[in-house]
């Protein structure tokens, strides 16, 4: 093997090296990737570069579809493109007619495996066109954990506001978030809300009212319905139980 090129999806395999570089172009979905313990996000319009015995793990979103190029850097001798010589791992942009280039190999070889053979040196070529350049992309991870930060501390964050700061679109943040915490962004921001309420329930006297105002609600009804479709049972339902434990 001196270039592998697949189109694959992964759930996940563990921590693992191997003795080629790997390349990882998202064609669908998105991956959060960990190699030597530097956190990034694969997602669209971007290049992923694992450099040779670099140990790594991911987690991907559902939907994940990469192309994923394998190559033996001392085969390629003084014809390796700059990404492959790299010797830290690399999230870099890719400019629109790259992404447009590797787009239509991926959409190729998905309908046609047999021609990834002859498209490794296509894909080959297309990534000399591509300038190790770090995109904003890189703060995905970060900020994935930032938005779960907030919510454990009973902070409403927009979502939309996450996804922007970190360079994604929404659909694209969800995907990468519930890939690292196997909920969507509401699901995780609903389930610290309410641990948030039931803890002040039980710890303080603050009214109701009061509490689903902290926690982001415009009103205590709304707050009361979802707090008992959750618990079972009413706030105050709830609190009283608490006391009389």
């Amino acid at each position: 093997m001196s270039i592998q090129l697949e189109i694959r999806s992964y759930s996940g395999a563990g921590r693992h090296t191997h003795d080629y570089v790997q390349v990882l172009v998202p064609m669908r979905g998105a991956m959060q990737l960990d190699v030597e313990g530097q956190v990034d996000v694969v997602a669209s319009q971007c290049v992923a570069v694992i450099p040779s015995l670099h140990a790594h793990d991911f987690a991907p979103s559902r939907d994940c579809s990469l192309m994923v190029l394998d190559v033996e850097r001392a085969a390629l001798a003084e014809a390796a493109p700059r990404l492959v010589d790299t010797r830290v791992p690399l999230v870099s942009r890719l400019d629109p007619f790259a992404w447009r280039l590797f787009h239509l190999l991926g959409a190729e070889i998905g309908q046609n495996a047999r021609r990834a053979r002859d498209a490794a040196p296509l894909a080959l070529a297309g990534l000399r066109l591509v300038a190790p350049r770090p995109g904003h992309r890189r703060d995905a991870a970060a900020r994935v954990t930032e938005f779960a930060k907030g919510c454990m501390a009973g902070q409403r964050v927009p979502v939309a506001e996450m996804a922007e700061g970190a360079g994604l679109g929404q659909s694209q943040f969800h995907a990468v978030f519930r890939a690292a915490t196997g909920q969507s962004p509401k699901q995780y921001q609903l389930a610290h809300s309410f641990e948030r309420a039931a803890d002040l329930l039980a710890s303080t006297d603050e009214p109701v009212a009061e509490i689903a105002y902290r926690l982001g609600y415009q009103n205590a009804s709304s707050f009361n319905r979802q707090f008992k479709r959750r618990f079972g049972v009413t706030p105050s339902v709830f609190r009283a139980a608490g006391r009389t434990a």
